[in-house]
């Protein structure tokens, strides 16, 4: 009795092949252990070495890795050395504006600060933006002016 179950499975188990089987249901694929239609193969489950060696991983060469790591930390310096210049400038406006003075790089709101508000404004605008001459009455027909382009100090007359 025993052989004769014993070989009927034998006989039978060729009939199912064991395996994974990849399906399209509503757009979507599914893998399921039995076939998606009669005579369907399964899929190859088999690993395959996906792991690439260093080389191939990153195609660039050392050399270039390198290059663009130098260029990176040269990016980096330069932005904090045009920070600090900038901070730097900042506490001149300030130390300026505490002294009642102008100085070029200053904005408007810089001059405002330290001198108030012009007597008159005299503005142009041109392709190249708009420049504006800031006149203060300082009395006997004497007057400084202080002239702006795009919005910053770039000349004081005395």
């Amino acid at each position: 009795m025993k052989k004769e179950l014993l070989l009927s499975l034998l006989l039978v188990a060729p009939a199912v092949e064991a395996g994974v089987y990849a399906c399209d249901k509503d757009g979507r694929k599914v893998y399921q252990s039995t076939p998606c239609n009669p005579g369907d193969r399964p899929v190859d489950m088999t690993p395959h070495n996906t792991i690439e060696s260093p080389a191939s991983a990153n195609p660039r060469s050392p050399e270039k890795i390198l290059k663009d790591v130098e260029e990176r930390r040269a990016k980096g310096r330069e932005i904090v050395e045009q920070r600090a210049k900038e901070a730097r400038q900042r506490r001149l406006i300030k130390e300026a504006i505490k002294n009642k003075q102008v100085m070029i790089g200053m904005t408007k709101n810089d001059v405002i600060a330290s001198w108030g508000r012009p007597d008159d404004i005299n503005r142009s605008i041109s392709a190249s933006g708009t420049s504006e001459q800031w006149v203060y009455e300082r009395g006997d027909y004497n007057s400084q002016y202080v002239y702006f382009d795009n919005g910053v100090v770039s000349y004081i007359s005395d």
